[in-house]
């Protein structure tokens, strides 16, 4: 209980101070995804990142951890006011950030975005970070959590394609791609022409896409020179001509 209320009690940044100092003293376990993040960082030297759907840069971030420890630089992109300005107080005085208040689209222009209201403290912490721009997707969530709609806020949100994503961003061609945009994540990821980047590392979620839509991505990826893999709730695309890939027991990568 006291844990819970401190958690709740300090924001984003500090937690993320917290998590790197445990981490050295050997109090912190990372999750397999943040295992792989920082084996880029040191075997393949991957510095830049450009994250879709960055919420406030520590709610289950595969990023967070690494950056505060080997100040890695790139594009956060968060459509959420809130979120946003909470993401450039976690990463306030960190060099080489670019922030975007942006949702990521087929096309350029408004769209409405639907996310949960946590503010009666009822709702499960992982319910602050399923913004999404469909409703039918938020809604899904309505085996987790009783009287979902009373829940439900709608919002307008500025959307940008790929393209003009990265005409913004910090790097057009960054070392990992992050996307966590609740179920549109397909839509995003194919406007990326993978087989002309040099990306080592994506990471991604695939549970609330149509099968259809993630085989296509994986056809996508394959074509780009990556391995398939899952690690916990994310999928992860990895590079084969990476020293991590060549370095990964065949057992544990589960590769496709």
């Amino acid at each position: 209980m006291i844990r819970a209320l401190a958690a709740r009690n300090l924001s984003a940044r500090q937690k993320s101070n917290i998590r790197k100092i445990a981490y050295r003293l050997g109090g912190y376990v990372r999750r397999p995804v943040e295992v792989l993040v920082e084996d880029v960082v040191l075997q393949d030297n991957a510095r830049t990142f450009l994250q879709i759907g960055a919420n406030d840069g520590y709610l289950s971030d595969p990023l967070n951890l690494a950056i505060f420890r080997h100040k890695l630089t790139g594009t956060f992109v968060e459509p959420q006011a809130n979120y946003y300005r909470e993401l450039q107080r976690t990463y306030r005085d960190f060099p080489g950030m670019v922030f975007l208040q942006y949702a990521v689209a087929e096309n350029n222009g408004a769209m409405t975005m639907y996310t949960l209201d946590c503010s009666s403290g009822r709702l499960p912490g992982w319910a602050h970070g399923v913004g999404t721009l469909s409703r039918e997707q938020i809604e899904k969530f309505g085996d987790q959590i009783a009287n979902i709609d009373a829940y439900i806020r709608a919002s307008e949100v500025h959307c940008v394609t790929v393209a003009d994503l990265l005409d913004c961003a910090a790097h057009r061609d960054p070392d990992i791609i992050v996307v966590d945009a609740e179920g549109f994540d397909h839509v995003i990821l194919s406007q990326f022409d993978f087989a002309k980047l040099s990306t080592k590392l994506v990471i991604y979620e695939n549970e609330s896409m149509a099968e259809k839509d993630a085989a296509d991505l994986t056809q996508r990826l394959e074509a780009g020179g990556f391995a398939i893999f899952e690690a916990g709730q994310d999928t992860i695309a990895l590079k084969r001509d990476t020293e991590t890939f060549r370095r990964k027991p065949a057992a544990d990568s589960k590769a496709a």
